[in-house]
């Protein structure tokens, strides 16, 4: 977990010297599908008759010390299919046999904002692993865009743990330290839920984007997921 760790942090410092500026870039996808930070999802969708896809793979484990981890997949493709509105799918890797598990579930982003502004205030409301028995969460947020680059994401989300209705509030920001190097993070807190998560992208295009994510990188042991490291890439348009 070691090594993942400090080979991930010389990729992206290396990646970062070859970065170019671009006026503008593609929504990201997070690790679970919807665009948006590391865990949460943003107040932006996928514009109009567009789509991404993209991929996350990495390991898992309770601890850093220790010497086993579970490797773990996530793949996922969202589309632009009304002004609006974001639809996508995400699959990934079963951890019990560490097969890729059957089908996939479904994520729906539905914009509520007409804004146009250089600096807008967005929000979006939407469902995440739609038709999973244990994994669906809902979430309404609301993401500002300030002078140069920052934003910030705040809201709330809720899953459904043994059947009850868990809400929980969320906030994230994305900080660009360069022309095309974005750091992000966003964090979880509930009555019986903290989880801190963090990474970074770096666009070699505004369409291509390669990405780290740390998950749980406090190790709570009243998080929703293990602490996780996983590098992907999120690829809009490509034909």
């Amino acid at each position: 977990m070691k090594k993942l760790t400090v080979s991930l942090a010389a990729l992206l410092l290396f990646c970062g010297g070859l970065a170019h500026a671009f006026p503008s870039v593609f929504p990201t996808s997070t690790f679970n599908g919807p665009s948006g930070l590391v865990r949460l999802p943003s107040a932006d969708v996928v514009p109009y008759k567009n789509y991404n896809f993209g991929m996350s793979y990495g390991s898992t484990t309770t601890s850093l010390a220790s010497s086993t981890a579970d490797s773990v997949l996530y793949y996922y493709m969202n589309m632009g299919s009304f002004h609006g509105l974001e639809i996508g799918v995400v699959g990934g890797n079963d951890k019990t046999t560490n097969k890729l598990r059957e089908g996939v579930f479904v994520n729906m982003k539905l914009s509520l904002s007409a804004d146009e502004d250089s600096y807008p205030l967005k929000v979006a409301l939407g469902v995440e692993n739609l038709f999973s028995y244990t994994q669906t969460d809902v979430y309404m947020v609301a993401t500002k865009y300030f002078k140069q680059g920052p934003k910030m994401t705040f809201g709330f989300m809720a899953d459904f743990p043994n059947y009850k209705f868990r809400p929980f509030g969320v906030l994230g920001a994305e900080f660009p330290t360069a022309d095309t190097f974005i750091l992000v993070g966003d964090f979880m807190l509930g009555e019986n839920l903290s989880q801190l998560n963090a990474g970074a992208r770096i666009y070699f295009s505004p369409i291509f984007c390669l990405n780290v994510s740390g998950l749980n990188v406090l190790d709570s042991n009243t998080a929703k997921d293990q602490r996780s490291v996983l590098i992907g890439f999120s690829w809009a348009n490509p034909i």
